[in-house]
């Protein structure tokens, strides 16, 4: 019943004269603000630490992969 109604609608949308109208190719006005690239060669210890799941001090911690 409710794809028959969504069917019906879309139907009727083929019906509607948009001669003349421009199409739209993005729904708002609005524009991205996007922030401006920053050219860097490295990453500081801090930086790559800020998002580590665990670490320890200054280092990764990491589970253990090799036995002993």
């Amino acid at each position: 019943s409710d794809l028959k109604t969504i069917l019906g609608f879309v139907d009727r949308l083929s019906e509607v004269d948009t001669e003349g109208i421009e199409p739209l190719v993005y729904m708002s006005e609005e524009v991205n603000v996007l922030r401006a690239d920053e050219i860097s060669n490295e990453v500081s210890q801090e930086n790559a630490l800020k998002n580590a799941p665990q670490k320890d001090s200054d280092y990764f911690k990491v589970p253990t992969v090799l036995k002993k």
